[in-house]
């Protein structure tokens, strides 16, 4: 949990559009959060499993529940209730502020491009100045990156379009993050612009960084949208229901224009590009996340579990409802599954599924056809390295089937009885092969090859957590207060750091630092201030023991047991 807070803490510095983001970004951080997420949560679940199989031998199936309902269900609700209602506040604090400071920095010279300024206040008359003196029609904006015609079609402004295209804007030139100026049409539902650049030969099949095609990005979602026209300060959509029609105006519109599955643009009277075809894996790919992502699961809503969207619309499977605490609403499922599991198991009288293949060299033979099942379906809305978030109140198939296959091996290896400590044994080997080959082979592979990635994430996450497993084993087996006292507080500091990154970061945003520098200090920040706060309001109280359990408190007097 802990990493996950260092984890969280880097993001302002590696990409845009989370909480308050820095003016400064380091891509290696990228590298680094893909690192900490292709391993970090089904190293947690895979513990997870272990500890729930150990409860339920020594304890029973009703102590358990008991248990997983006092340390799990509990927090949850009361983070829902309580942290994320600050959270909210707190970020939205965040961002007021961090407009204020760009407000200040972009009246200086040379901050920001006068052409994009141009753009945003709609003087055509100035941006025809700029340009017939000689401005770069492919000027990028130094504060997002975008080129000047990704503006003007983010603005919809279709003349501004066609005058930067006039003057010589490259019609399929990318911003930072590979977006063209065809995908912020399609995302942001502007027909007439999509047209235009369509007709000035923009490639409908293009894809961005992420994998995403103009295409996809018609199936954003309502709530993102608003929130990425925020982000950008950009005029937001107001009416969902004509969003909505000029949505299916450029899905239409592109589908003529071949950028559709063959099929799909057949049926739309387009053309098909010759030699396009889409294997049994994409097309399937393709029909799960249309499920996933179908209006079926939205349902009216309000308030906080809406996710902040005016539109009092929320999405079952995709809307984000509990943000960082989804592993809690994760584990109670996970928990659930388990207690029906050996329960009917019990009733059926059904022997205990082997598990000495666990304990052998053999294991990826077993752990990664079956867990490269699910795998294949990561990512349905561009590719990733690791595991998608499941953060809607219904979990996604695929991420139960994943994170299921973690959870039973972790309590399988607890009935296993490794005393000898077999599995992880060589964990120099599993680290360095995790680390070495198969986290770059698997970043390198995404695009082009997703079953060779797919192979190499599964590899990497299994080798992670088993030779985590042993170097802790190795270096952490004894008694160690100091340890045992930060593994204590990493659930208080976990479920309380997402308001204080949002606060942190926008105080030391304005800093003339490096990216990696004030990464550091904000983690260390974050870090130090809730161990004070876990040490002088949480170890010892009612909260410790909703948390922990059992604990000394401050006085050597033992706290009462939940059991």
């Amino acid at each position: 949990m802990l990493l996950g807070v260092v984890f969280h803490a880097s993001l302002p510095f590696a990409t845009t559009g989370w909480m308050v983001s820095d003016w400064k970004r380091n891509e290696a951080l990228l590298g680094f959060v893909g690192w900490v997420h292709g391993f970090r949560m089904p190293l947690f679940i895979y513990v997870s499993g272990y500890f729930t199989m150990m409860l339920w031998r020594g304890r029973g199936l009703t102590a358990l529940l008991r248990q997983r309902f006092l340390r799990v269900f509990l927090p949850l609700l009361a983070g829902v209730v309580t942290v994320l209602p600050i959270q909210d506040w707190c970020v939205g604090w965040a961002r007021s502020r961090a407009q204020a400071q760009d407000a200040i920095r972009f009246s200086q010279p040379g901050v920001r491009s006068e052409m994009v300024e141009a753009i945003r206040k709609g003087d055509l008359v100035r941006l025809r100045e700029l340009l017939e003196s000689g401005a770069d029609p492919n000027e990028v904006d130094p504060e997002i990156r975008d080129p000047a015609l990704s503006w003007a079609s983010h603005y919809n402004n279709p003349e501004a379009v066609r005058l930067l295209l006039d003057k010589g804007a490259e019609v399929n030139k990318p911003s930072a993050g590979g977006h063209r100026a065809l995908h912020s049409a399609a995302f942001f539902a502007h027909p007439e612009v999509l047209q235009i650049l369509i007709e000035r030969g923009a490639e409908v099949r293009v894809k961005d960084n992420s994998g995403s095609t103009p295409l996809e990005a018609t199936r954003g979602s309502w709530s993102d949208v608003r929130g990425i026209a925020q982000f950008l300060r950009i005029p937001v959509p107001a009416d969902e229901t004509t969003f909505r029609q000029r949505r299916e105006l450029c899905r239409q519109q592109l589908s003529r224009n071949g950028a559709g599955h063959p099929d799909e643009t057949k049926a739309s009277g387009g053309s098909v590009s010759p030699g396009v075809q889409e294997d049994l894996l994409t097309a399937s790919r393709r029909a799960y996340r249309d499920f996933l992502a179908s209006e079926q699961f939205e349902v009216k809503g309000s308030a906080r579990i809406s996710g902040g969207d005016g539109s009092k619309r929320w999405h079952l499977v995709l809307g984000s409802i509990f943000d960082h605490l989804w592993f809690l609403w994760f584990l109670c499922w996970l928990v659930g599954f388990f207690a029906l599991a050996v329960s009917v198991w019990g009733r059926l009288g059904l022997p205990r599924i082997p598990h000495a293949w666990l304990l052998s060299p053999a294991w990826p033979l077993v752990l990664v056809p079956i867990t490269l099942t699910p795998q294949l379906w990561m990512a349905p809305f561009g590719p990733n390295f690791g595991p998608d978030t499941p953060v809607g109140l219904i979990p996604q198939p695929h991420l139960v089937v994943y994170y299921g296959i973690f959870f039973a091996v972790g309590a399988l290896y607890f009935e296993s009885r490794d005393v000898e400590g077999r599995l992880g044994r060589g964990w120099v080997w599993l680290l360095v092969g995790a680390n070495a080959v198969l986290f770059p082979l698997g970043l390198a592979t995404m695009e082009q090859h997703p079953i060779v990635s797919g192979v190499s994430q599964i590899l990497f996450a299994w080798m992670m957590c088993f030779g985590s497993m042993g170097l802790f084993r190795r270096y952490l087996s004894g008694e160690n207060p100091a340890i045992r006292y930060l593994a204590d507080s990493a659930y208080w500091l976990y479920i309380m750091h997402h308001p204080l990154v949002a606060l942190f970061q926008s105080l030391i945003r304005p800093w003339d630092l490096s990216p990696m520098l004030k990464w550091l200090i904000l983690s260390a920040s974050l870090i130090g201030v809730l161990l004070v706060s876990y040490h002088y309001l949480v170890r010892g109280t009612w909260i410790g023991w909703l948390l922990n359990g059992r604990r000394i408190q401050r006085g050597g007097k033992p706290a009462s047991t939940a059991g």
